[in-house]
């Protein structure tokens, strides 16, 4: 009987709570409906191109600050002199080197003013440097400034003495030209000529003196031979002659004797000396035979160097502007390059100056501070990493696509952004990169990355946010279409929310085609011109 009783009692209970869950449900339901905010959206009618979609996760750059600022020691860029060889005019004495050796210079960072995760834009201080070790290197950049200018002084005066030298070679090479190069070839080899002739003529008037002698000793041979003959025969008549008998006759002969042998002496004494002077001509000859070798040597090899000098005094005169340039542009060009490291010595104290001038290395991007590479009392070189901060401009989104859909997609395409966080906000994009193909053996597919720069306002957007990105292909059509925001699905079926005549939220069943991304085709349900609900937010109530 009590088990009887209770079980109606039970029943009785579980209607009661059924009835009472259902009552809430419903007033909680009803609670929230009127809590939710809509947006109206006109259904419109125009063309709608075709799109591919794909999701991917937010990636937001990074930027690494490094100190730039150029705190190097002044090194000279080179010293040259200039001269030129008389003659062959060949340039010659260039010498470079460096002035001083590049030191270590650095700064010492005295505070840090930033912390991680502190939004900075382009110009926000980062860091506090020590007075101190700004000054001091303001000192030794000052003093390069000096030394720059010091050899800047030496190389204009250097460039007005090699102007001054190369003007003066270039009007001795002009002054020579062709006429006056060739009458000096023309002269030197009329020297050198008329020593061989001169040498010629002396071994012929030789040659022709000692035919006279050869000649005269001939005859003074002849003649001495006959006046031996009258001699003997005198001598014989002596002899054969008596004194007393025939004193006319051996007188005669006596007197004949006597100048026979003074002939005889002249004739020998004359012999003797054509003689020596046969052995004199001679030799003279031979002498003059000598020379006369060493003349033709002389001639040829006058020759020689007579048409090499005549070839390079041509070549100077020829090409004496281009020498004098030369020799002008080599000066010119240590002038100027003095000239550039004077401009860049006092670039590099004005950029300090400017750059330190507040005590403070600054921010030279906009954006969140992600990491501090220094602390207080750490170096500062130059190139020091100084921070690293989230690049804003370089925000994307990479997905993977078949291979089949690469052929509509190139880079620098434009594609539409959707951003699953900020369902009312506009986003764009440009494809960046396409990387190489792989294939993945899991699915059979080959595909590739695809990496999206965004655009818009990238700011609020963070690392891991989904993105909807849908890439634009050469097809459009003319639809019917209506905002992706205002379409659900549910059981497979696609929605849109509308109010009807009494102002009620209804749920009414469209059929969609494609979707651009940010729009949906509506093949039936809807009309142009009709008004649409989207789901914007929850009200304050």
């Amino acid at each position: 009987m009590k088990k009887k009783k209770v079980l109606p009692f039970l029943i009785s209970g579980g209607l009661v709570l059924l009835l009472a869950g259902t009552a809430a449900g419903y007033l909680l339901i009803q609670n929230r409906e009127e809590e939710v905010v809509y947006r109206e959206d006109v259904v419109q009618y125009g063309e709608l191109t075709v799109g591919l979609q794909e999701t991917g996760s937010v990636e937001v750059g990074t930027t690494e600050q490094t100190f730039e600022l150029d705190m190097s020691a002044y090194t000279e860029s080179g010293d040259s002199s200039f001269s030129w060889e008389q003659g062959a005019g060949i340039f010659q004495g260039m010498t470079a080197g460096n002035s001083s050796s590049s030191s270590s210079r650095s700064l010492i960072v005295e505070e840090v003013l930033v912390t991680e995760g502190q939004e900075v834009s382009e110009g926000d201080p980062l860091y506090r440097i020590s007075q101190d070790s700004i000054d001091k290197l303001r000192e030794e950049l000052t003093s390069d400034v000096a030394d720059a200018q010091v050899t800047l002084e030496q190389t204009q005066t250097q460039l007005a003495m090699s102007q001054l030298e190369a003007q003066q070679k270039y009007e001795t090479d002009t002054a020579y030209g062709d006429a006056l190069a060739q009458a000096e070839y023309d002269n030197t080899i009329k020297q050198l000529e008329e020593a061989v002739t001169d040498i010629e003529e002396q071994i012929a008037d030789a040659n022709e003196e000692l035919l006279e002698l050869n000649e005269q000793l001939t005859e003074y041979q002849t003649d001495l031979a006959t006046e031996q003959e009258i001699l003997e025969r005198a001598e014989y008549v002596l002899e054969t002659t008596d004194m007393i008998t025939d004193a006319y006759g051996w007188i005669t002969a006596e007197n004949a004797r006597e100048d026979a042998a003074d002939v005889i002496e002249t004739l020998e004494e004359e012999i003797e000396t054509a003689t020596e002077s046969i052995e004199e001509t001679t030799a003279e000859i031979e002498s003059l035979t000598d020379s006369l070798t060493g003349a033709q040597k002389d001639l040829e090899q006058g020759l020689i160097d007579a048409q090499a000098q005549l070839s390079l005094r041509t070549l100077d005169y020829s090409n004496a502007s281009e020498r004098y340039a030369v020799s002008v542009g080599m000066a010119e060009f240590e002038a100027q390059a003095a000239q550039e490291d004077y401009d860049d010595a006092v670039a590099k104290l004005n950029e300090f100056d400017a750059v330190l001038g507040e005590q403070t290395v600054n921010s030279d991007y906009n954006g969140v501070i992600a990491e501090i590479s220094l602390a207080a009392g750490d170096v500062v070189d130059t190139g020091t990493a100084l921070v690293v901060l989230s690049d804003y401009d370089e925000v994307t989104v990479t997905v993977s696509l078949a291979e089949s859909d690469l052929e509509n997609v190139s880079e620098g395409d434009e594609v539409n952004v959707s951003i699953d966080a900020y369902p009312d906000d506009t986003f764009s994009g440009t494809v960046g990169e396409i990387g190489d193909a792989a294939y993945d053996s899991s699915t059979g597919t080959t595909y590739a990355d695809v990496t999206i720069k965004l655009s818009g306002d990238t700011a609020k957007l963070y690392d891991g946010m989904t993105a909807e990105i849908t890439f634009i292909t050469k097809e459009t059509k003319d639809v019917t279409y209506v905002s992706n925001r205002a379409v659900y699905r549910e059981n497979g079926k696609s929605y849109v929310r509308m109010r009807d005549e009494n102002g009620n939220v209804i749920s009414v069943e469209v059929v969609t085609g494609f979707s651009d991304g940010s729009y949906v085709e509506i093949v039936e349900g809807l009309s142009e011109g009709d008004t649409v609900l989207i789901e914007s937010g929850v009200s304050d109530s």
